[in-house]
């Protein structure tokens, strides 16, 4: 047996690695469209022109006229690339990278980078809430079908997408959050500080009471958020908030938007004007939207969140950070102003500790229920139906409801040890917390 679990251990990592150099060799010289803003950003803040950082119009998709001639410079003009929407800390940290590397190396560096993180998140979530029936090696086998099949996936490493780092640096921030307080609070720290969003896992920590990764999320964090202030200037940061804002302002609706706020609108509008979305467009681009609908939604995710704080703290400790990050995760984008599909793959690389919650015949369905959805041949045919997008959308945000709802109902049980004892394992004994 000894023998047996080593070398599952042996393998997994090897299958991981494998992946990861396998991606790396497809994607080595590709444009990344998401990625490549960092650099004009960056270069931009460099050369002296910060004021075009954040000078986009409010889609989404679309930067400021005045980077045209910037990227012509850099040779790009004939790329695609979006809006810089990240704080304005990193672009001092980019700013001197591109006067070492060209356009495409800096994609290649960070596909050396991120890659290797993209399979290391799924190492980090099978230490998270792995079912004790399930060997490693097949924990990461199905993590890298995940990477490799579904849209989410394609779509992070297509456009090499920063938010890869985030997702790396919230599970590693969970997965140490026992044994390693402080690195994980330095990690949440820095994936907030890169993302806003991360911040409010934080409250994992609270009701896990681990104060000494909450006190290093609170150093690390408010001393990058002052360093940004000194090294950016105050005004930078406006610019920043006013550009988040102008394009919350706006709701997308696209097979590539699961949101609530986006369904829900559609929904709204969809009645008013007397149609949701035209069959054969790939996005559709909602203004003047009702006032009340930010604030519904809002008070929704937060009404979630209390929900699933109050039922998490009474369960075992690898029960509550499992399923405070997967629940959070989910929250976070299917509740946030704009939930593009790779938000969503750490979420999917979670969803198999359900079987160390559920009962296979329970569980099966309810990660099948996500999962099948969202495998590329299902997904490419159902954005090609001619249908409007609001359907697509309206059903990956049920899917994510489902598995939500059904998780929440798992952790209003009491949290009889006897129930977990030998059915999930993290590394080690099922009776530490």
């Amino acid at each position: 047996m000894q023998a047996i679990r080593a070398r599952d251990r042996a393998i997994a990592p090897m299958l991981l690695a494998v992946w990861a150099v396998f991606v790396i060799l497809s994607r080595w010289n590709t444009w990344p469209q998401d990625l490549s803003s960092l650099y004009v950003a960056g270069h931009l803040w460099q050369s002296g022109q910060g004021d075009l950082v954040y000078a986009a119009p409010g889609a989404s998709a679309s930067y400021a006229e005045g980077w045209g001639p910037v990227m012509h410079d850099l040779g790009i003009a004939d790329k695609l690339t979006f809006p810089y929407l990240y704080p304005p800390l990193w672009l001092a940290v980019l700013g001197p990278v591109t006067t070492l590397v060209s356009p495409q190396g800096f994609a290649n560096a960070v596909l050396l980078i991120q890659m290797p993180m993209l399979a290391a998140m799924v190492w980090c979530a099978g230490r998270l809430l792995r079912p004790r029936a399930m060997p490693l090696s097949l924990w990461c086998l199905i993590g890298l079908v995940t990477l490799s099949w579904t849209i989410h996936a394609t779509i992070a490493i297509l456009h090499n997408q920063p938010t890869i780092t985030v997702a790396f640096l919230t599970v590693m921030a969970f997965a140490t959050l026992r044994d390693r307080p402080g690195l994980a609070g330095t990690a949440l720290a820095l994936a907030a500080a890169i993302k806003l969003s991360p911040a409010l896992l934080a409250l994992v920590f609270v009701i896990d009471r681990r104060w000494r990764a909450l006190a290093a999320f609170g150093v690390v964090g408010g001393g990058l958020g002052l360093l940004s202030l000194t090294v950016c200037g105050p005004a930078m940061t406006v610019a920043f908030l006013e550009l988040l804002h102008k394009i919350n302002a706006v709701v997308t609706l696209a097979p590539v938007n699961t949101s609530i706020r986006s369904a829900l609108v559609a929904l709204v509008m969809g009645r008013e004007v007397g149609v949701i979305m035209p069959p054969g467009s790939s996005a559709m681009l909602y203004s003047d939207v009702p006032g009340w609908i930010g604030p519904a939604v809002v008070l929704a995710a937060l009404a979630l969140m209390a929900a699933f704080l109050r039922v998490l703290w009474r369960q075992p400790g690898e029960v509550r950070r499992y399923a405070g990050l997967l629940s959070f995760s989910i929250i976070i984008a299917l509740f946030g102003p704009l939930g593009w599909l790779h938000y969503y793959v750490l979420p999917l690389l979670l969803l198999p500790g359900l079987f160390a919650l559920y009962p296979a015949r329970v569980a099966l369905p309810l990660v099948l229920t996500v999962m099948v959805p969202a495998l590329l041949p299902v997904a490419l045919h159902v954005g090609a139906l001619p249908w409007p997008a609001a359907n697509a959308t309206w059903i990956a945000c049920a899917t994510w409801l489902i598995v939500l709802a059904a998780l929440y109902l798992r952790l209003r049980r009491p949290p009889a040890r006897q129930y977990f004892a030998g059915t999930y394992s993290s590394g080690g004994s099922t009776a530490r917390s």
